[in-house]
């Protein structure tokens, strides 16, 4: 029974240390900015291909450095959703026959299903006015195209379709779509929902000429294609239908700079130069942290860059 007791309190004790939490200062630094040309109230004035030198006094384990340039901006570290101005952009040939008005090109924010009789009868926009289309061969861009008619904010979703028609007595027209983007457009920041390189299999087919293989439409890396069939080909419609596009996705943004780790020696300074005129917020984040605890410090600094 003694060595049964022994055994428990040991246990007790192992357990109890095993609880134990790591703990952490937090960090202790001060940084400056004194190179600046001039200030406007809380702002520090640079010229264009000034290097911008801080100071730092103090210790941290990490020390990470956000420039506040578009992609690098702290107030954005965990943004997932903003909607910005979805575009769409293509550039298409059409070869072979002179029939008219074979393409169209459609969007809509709601298909709740990819089945074909919802495809066909969904309530599609038809954007084919604003998109130009080649009329031969040589190669036509739509240049980027404002879609934000068709959303009413971040989390709607967009699907893009094309529709192709083909009648039966004469050469049907042979349709090349290459150069596929949709984009979700911020002020200095642009997101792709969308590329051909990317989504070619998630492409949804529908049509009423299965045979040959090329009456219907076909997605690659590089194109989506169709090939019109000859004089007594028969009629064809067909469509190709893209994935859902959540407009309002964004990558959040990340630090310029990791200017120290946990594994390096104390730093006293870092230097930075803008490579453009314009308004900077320079964020600097300084946290000390273990398995139980993270404790950090965050210093701003207002820059504005002249020529």
């Amino acid at each position: 029974m003694k060595y049964l007791l022994n055994t428990c309190l040991f246990a007790s004790l192992l357990f109890g240390a095993c609880k134990k939490e790591l703990s952490t200062d937090a960090p202790s630094v001060n940084v400056a900015l004194n190179n600046a040309r001039s200030n406007i109230g809380d702002t520090l004035v640079f010229k264009l291909g000034d290097t911008c030198r801080f100071a730092f006094d103090g210790y941290a384990d990490n020390i990470v450095f956000w420039a506040g340039t578009n992609k690098n901006k702290y107030e954005f570290k965990d943004r997932a959703m903003e909607l910005g101005i979805p575009t769409l952009s293509f550039t298409s040939t059409a070869q072979w026959g002179s029939q008219n008005n074979t393409l169209q090109v459609l969007a809509t924010n709601k298909l709740p299903a990819l089945d074909s009789v919802t495809v066909v009868n969904a309530n599609w926009t038809n954007i084919t006015s604003r998109t130009p289309l080649a009329t031969s061969a040589t190669a036509v861009n739509t240049g980027s195209v404002n879609l934000s008619d068709l959303v009413s904010n971040e989390n709607d979703s967009l699907f893009i379709a094309f529709k192709y028609t083909g009648t039966t007595g004469s050469t049907q027209r042979t349709w090349v779509i290459s150069n596929y983007t949709v984009n979700n457009v911020l002020p200095g920041y642009s997101f792709n929902l969308a590329s051909l390189a990317s989504d070619n299999v998630f492409w949804t087919r529908y049509g009423n000429v299965w045979t040959p293989t090329n009456a219907r439409w076909v997605a690659t890396t590089n194109a989506l294609t169709i090939v019109g069939g000859g004089v007594t080909a028969p009629s064809n419609t067909s469509w190709i239908v893209s994935k859902p596009m959540y407009v309002g996705r964004v990558s959040p943004d990340i630090p310029t700079a990791i200017v120290k780790n946990i594994t390096a020696s104390a730093t006293t300074a870092y230097e930075y130069k803008y490579a453009s005129v314009g308004k900077y917020k320079a964020t600097f984040v300084f946290y000390n942290t273990t398995l139980s605890e993270n404790k950090l410090e965050v210093k701003e600094f207002n820059i504005k860059i002249v020529m």
